[in-house]
C-alpha cells in the first residue's frame, strides 16, 4: 500500500484536520477544508474551556453567543458600531450589510466575539484617545474599522492585537511553566493567519487594497512591540531588528498608495501624509542629544576597512546616524508623539538592519540612543518598557567596551539604570 504523501505539520490546526491527519490552513473561525467538506470547524487553543474574560459579569457571558451571531448576521462596519459608554457589556451592533469576508463566516465562536468587544471597548481607546495627541493612531483606526470585516489579513490582525492586550493584563504564569498563555497562543495564531493572508497581497497591491493592508501592517507592527508585555520578547535586540522590517514594510505600502490618483482627500493616505508632514515639519535643539550622536558618529567616521562589505557598513552607520540627530530633533519639538518618536525606525537602510542583528556595536550604540524619546510616550501602552529593556540589552552587549558612547544615555534614564549599570559591571 502507497504511503500517504507527506506534508508539513500543523501545530495550530483545526481538531478536525488534525482527527483526519490532513494539511489545515489555520485559516479561522473555519479552515478552508472544513468549509468545502461543510463540517464544523473548531481550534483547540480558542475553544477551550480556559475563559479569558472571568472577571467580566455573568451576563456578558449569557449574552455572548447571541452576540457572536448578531455579528455574523448583521455585519459590516461592526467596530465602527460598537459603543464605549458601557465597558462592561455589549454594544448594540449596526445593520448593514455584510461585506465578502463576513459572508463567510456563518457564526463567530464566543472567544472570537469577546475578543472583538475587547478591541471595541478597550484597545481601540489607544487610538482614539485625545491624551495621546496622535492623529496618526486615529487615522488608522478609521481604516481598521472600516474593513475590518472585508479583508482577512485585517481581521486576524485586530483579534492578534486584542488577545495580546489581553495577556499583558493577565497575571503570567509561574516561572517555571512552559507553557504559554492562552491569550499568547491565541494571539499568535492570528497574527500568523494575518500574515499569511497579508503576504500575497503585498506582493499585488492594489488602489482597492492599499488601505487595509496599511491597517493591517499597522496593527501587525503593535503586535511585535507588545511581545514585550507578554514574556515573548527573549531577545529584545532581535525583535526591534524585526519591527523595523515592519516599519518599513508599512512606510513602503503608505508610499504606494501615495502614487494612487484616484485616491480622495477623505481617504486614509493622504490625511495619514499630511499629519506625517505637519509632525515632523518641527525641530527644537536637543543639545546633549546632538552631541552625544555627534560623538558616536566620530567614532564611526575612523572607521578603517577597504572591502565593499566594510564600506558599505560605515555608509549605513552613517547615514543612520545623520538620521537619528535629525529625529531626535523633531522628537524634542514633539515629545512624547508616538508617530515622531517611531519614524527613525523606517528610514534606516536595511544594511542597518541586517547590522543590528550582527550585534555590530555602534548600530546598537545608535539604537539606544533612538529610544530615549519613547520614554515620553505615555499613552501608548504597546511601547511602556521598551526604552528601560533596550538600554539593558545594548549595555549588556556593548557597555563593557564603549561606556563613553552611553554616558548620555544613562543619564537620560536616570537612577535606575545607573543600578542597573553598577550591576551589570559587578558581573
Amino acid at each position: 500500500m502507497p504511503c500517504r504523501r507527506s506534508h508539513k505539520n500543523s501545530h495550530h490546526g483545526c481538531t478536525q484536520c488534525k482527527l483526519r491527519r490532513v494539511k489545515c490552513d489555520q485559516e479561522q473561525p473555519r479552515c478552508t477544508r472544513c468549509k468545502n467538506n461543510g463540517r464544523d470547524c473548531t481550534y483547540k487553543h480558542l475553544m477551550s474551556t480556559y475563559n479569558p474574560f472571568r472577571d467580566y459579569s455573568n451576563t456578558v457571558f449569557l449574552s455572548g453567543s447571541r452576540v457572536a451571531l448578531e455579528i455574523s448576521q448583521q455585519g459590516t462596519g461592526v467596530l465602527a458600531g460598537l459603543t464605549t459608554t458601557s465597558p462592561r457589556g455589549f454594544p448594540s451592533l449596526p445593520s448593514k450589510t455584510p461585506p465578502p469576508l463576513c459572508n463567510e463566516l456563518s457564526v463567530f465562536d464566543l472567544i472570537t466575539a469577546q475578543l472583538l468587544h475587547h478591541y471595541s471597548t478597550e484597545v481601540s481607546l489607544t487610538f482614539t484617545s485625545s491624551d495621546a495627541q496622535v492623529e496618526v493612531l486615529l487615522c488608522f483606526h478609521d481604516a481598521i474599522t472600516r474593513h475590518s470585516f472585508g479583508y482577512p489579513y485585517v481581521y486576524h490582525a485586530i483579534l492578534a492585537v486584542s488577545a495580546l492586550h489581553l495577556a499583558s493584563l493577565t497575571p503570567a504564569l509561574e516561572p517555571t511553566s512552559q507553557s504559554l498563555s492562552p491569550h499568547v497562543v491565541t494571539a499568535l495564531s492570528h497574527k500568523s493567519s494575518a500574515i499569511e493572508t497579508l503576504r500575497p497581497v503585498i506582493n499585488s497591491m492594489t488602489s482597492l487594497t492599499c488601505e487595509p493592508a496599511l491597517a493591517a501592517s499597522g496593527l501587525l507592527t503593535v503586535c511585535a512591540f507588545a511581545l514585550l508585555h507578554v514574556g515573548m520578547a527573549s531577545d529584545t535586540i532581535d525583535l526591534l531588528a524585526q519591527i523595523m522590517i515592519l516599519y518599513r514594510g508599512t512606510v513602503a505600502i503608505f508610499q504606494a498608495g501615495r502614487q494612487d490618483p484616484n485616491a480622495s482627500p477623505s481617504a486614509t493616505i493622504p490625511k495619514l501624509r499630511q499629519f506625517v508632514a505637519t509632525a515632523t515639519s518641527t525641530e527644537k535643539p536637543w543639545p546633549g542629544a546632538e552631541a552625544a550622536v555627534s560623538k558616536v558618529l566620530a567614532k564611526i567616521s575612523e572607521l578603517r576597512g577597504a572591502s565593499e562589505n566594510a564600506m558599505k557598513r560605515k555608509n549605513a552607520l552613517l547615514d543612520a546616524g545623520f538620521k537619528l540627530r535629525t529625529a531626535l530633533r523633531r522628537a524634542a519639538a514633539a515629545r512624547g508623539v508616538y508617530n515622531v518618536a517611531c519614524i527613525w525606525l523606517a528610514t534606516v537602510h536595511p544594511t542597518f538592519i541586517e547590522a543590528i542583528k550582527a550585534r555590530d556595536h555602534f548600530s546598537l550604540i545608535l539604537l539606544a540612543h533612538w529610544v530615549i524619546p519613547l520614554r515620553y510616550v505615555n499613552d501608548i501602552w504597546w511601547v511602556q518598557g521598551w526604552s528601560e529593556k533596550t538600554i539593558q540589552a545594548v549595555w549588556q552587549e556593548v557597555g563593557s567596551q564603549h561606556p563613553d558612547l552611553l554616558q548620555w544615555v544613562l543619564e537620560e534614564t536616570g537612577n535606575d539604570t545607573h543600578d542597573d549599570r553598577h550591576q551589570l559591571e559587578a558581573s
